[in-house]
């Protein structure tokens, strides 16, 4: 059972001693993209991803330093969103580092779908950007159903912790047999059910956490997460979506 993360803008260069990296999957295909990108100026890239003018140049930046930058940072490790800080990789043991190697898995729109161990660059690319590569419009259609693919082709069942820009990537292309759980983290306030998006990213990635130190093998066990109030609430769950409530 894997279970499927969105990235996070912002990223940082950490380098692991000691613990080998594995390539990408789909690496030959963000090295393309990259190479795409590298050929738009600054000012392209704040219009195409509707950014201010440093976070432009910065992503200029990187492209244009992208083909020699070692690849020397976990997946992991790289990102520094409000899931990833909760997550916590940096204080996981060596058997969760493992763990989590085998459940976790995040979406990407430069890299497609990276495992924790995968060595990456920065980059800043949202999946929703309407790059247009070839004749597909925008990442969504690049990619396809590639990314749906490869995650189910271990198994037929994928925790989805990502949110809804990053799960569109993968939702249209599940096939019969295929499950997909949401887990949504909502709060009580008032009599009335919301759902807090700072409260919800930190949730994810700590549920994202206690998969990788509990090692659940099937999607039930989730319901025995809780964190900061959060407990599963079976009233408001079904198969495909499971709700814990503060």
């Amino acid at each position: 059972m894997l279970a499927i993360l969105s990235p996070a803008k912002q990223m940082r260069e950490y380098p692991l001693s000691g613990v080998p990296l594995s390539r990408p999957v789909f690496a030959e295909e963000a090295a393309w993209l990259a190479a795409l990108l590298r050929q738009r100026e600054a000012w392209e890239l704040e219009s195409l991803m509707k950014v201010s003018p440093p976070l432009a140049l910065r992503a200029f930046l990187d492209y244009q330093a992208f083909a020699d930058r070692p690849a020397d940072t976990p997946a992991l490790l790289a990102y520094r969103g409000l899931a990833f800080q909760h997550l916590e990789p940096e204080t996981l043991t060596a058997r969760e580092l493992r763990s989590a190697s085998r459940r976790l898995r995040i979406l990407s729109g430069l890299y497609g779908l990276l495992r924790p161990l995968d060595g990456v660059k920065p980059y800043r690319l949202e999946m929703q950007c309407p790059l247009r590569v070839g004749e597909k419009n925008g990442l969504y259609a690049f990619w396809g159903d590639r990314l749906c693919r490869e995650l189910f082709r271990e198994g037929d069942t994928v925790v989805n912790l990502a949110s809804a820009e990053y799960a569109k990537a993968v939702i249209p292309w599940l096939r019969p047999g295929e499950r997909l759980v949401t887990c949504e983290f909502r709060t009580r306030t008032r009599g009335k059910l919301t759902m807090h998006a700072t409260a919800a990213k930190a949730a994810r990635g700590r549920m994202a956490r206690w998969i990788a130190r509990e090692e659940p093998d099937r999607p039930e066990a989730l319901r025995d997460f809780e964190w900061e109030d959060y407990v599963f609430e079976p009233a408001l769950s079904d198969g495909g979506r499971y709700v814990f409530v503060r």
